[in-house]
């Protein structure tokens, strides 16, 4: 094992053991599922409207799916869990084809698992750049899920990226925002971000998002976050959340491997400061034909 590949596993060890020794065992916050749903490079940041771009950017802002040249599939896997029962578990594929045409593409398909909601989600989307520094995406969801309040919906979403310079870029998403007959698991929210630094080296986030609720109130989530690319080949994530929707104060942590034939691998960590036993993992399997 290579020196920044220990020091990356080390990292992450000694912020997960000093993270857990500070949480209490209050009453765990309710599930997150949909609401909570990103890949597992988001998830290791808390914070990524502006700085996630590609394949999961499917899951935070439509608008920088096309913002990398490249053609990008992503076997993505999620699971949440309070204390012993696991509340929301996700698994599937997404594609990205920013490459074919200067309009890029993008698929992403998720099989719902938990056993109180079974069902498929289906994203469809589009974006491309408005000039050299601006990009705009929209997409298409739709869900068929069963459970206690069976979902059988078409929804959209939309997003800005902007790069204001080599190291600054910002980001505004909104989601679900075809209304449909289930507010509570698909309410209408708006998210902003902002990103300083490069994705080759070091970069800080911080993010804002909004939920409006079925009355009238917003839910703010604010979220900071930093990540670090060693030696080209290890990517180290953390990051802090603060979620009025689902009233809890997270902690994450991720940690990132590329290998120069366009493979890489990433697995992301959150889990409340309140309580040990709320908790989500993601792990993501990615491959991008080297140019």
């Amino acid at each position: 094992m290579t020196r920044p590949i220990r020091l990356a596993l080390a990292a992450a060890t000694v912020l997960a053991l000093s993270a857990a020794a500070t949480a209490g065992a209050a009453d765990p916050p309710p599930p997150g599922g949909l609401l909570d749903l990103v890949g597992a490079r988001a998830l290791g940041s808390s914070a990524a409207t502006a700085g996630t771009t590609g394949s999961e950017a499917i899951f935070v802002n439509p608008g920088a799916i096309g913002v990398r040249t490249g053609f990008v599939v992503d076997t993505v896997g999620v699971n949440e869990r309070r204390g012993s029962s696991t509340t929301s578990r996700y698994l599937g594929a997404l594609v990205v084809d920013a490459v074919s045409s200067p309009v890029a593409a993008s698929f992403g398909y998720l099989s719902s698992m938990a056993a109180d909601q079974r069902g498929h989600l289906f994203f469809l989307g589009l974006a491309g750049p408005v000039s050299d520094r601006l990009h705009v995406g929209v997409q298409g969801r739709y869900l068929k899920l069963g459970g206690v309040e069976p979902v059988n919906a078409v929804t959209a979403d939309a997003g800005i990226h902007f790069e204001a310079s080599e190291l600054v870029s910002l980001g505004v998403a909104g989601f679900n925002l075809v209304p449909t007959s289930h507010a509570v698991l698909l309410p209408q929210a708006m998210g902003a971000g902002l990103a300083v630094g490069s994705d080759t080296s070091f970069r800080v986030q911080a993010d804002w998002k909004g939920t409006w609720l079925p009355h009238g109130q917003v839910a703010n989530r604010y979220a900071a976050g930093a990540g670090a690319f060693l030696g080209g080949m290890v990517a180290l994530r953390v990051g802090w959340m603060r979620d009025e929707l689902l009233k809890a104060t997270w902690w994450s942590s991720g940690i990132g491997l590329v290998t120069g034939d366009g493979f890489a691998i990433d697995v992301g960590y959150k889990q409340a400061f309140e309580t040990t036993s709320a908790r989500e993992m993601a792990l993501s399997l990615r491959y991008y034909p080297p140019q």
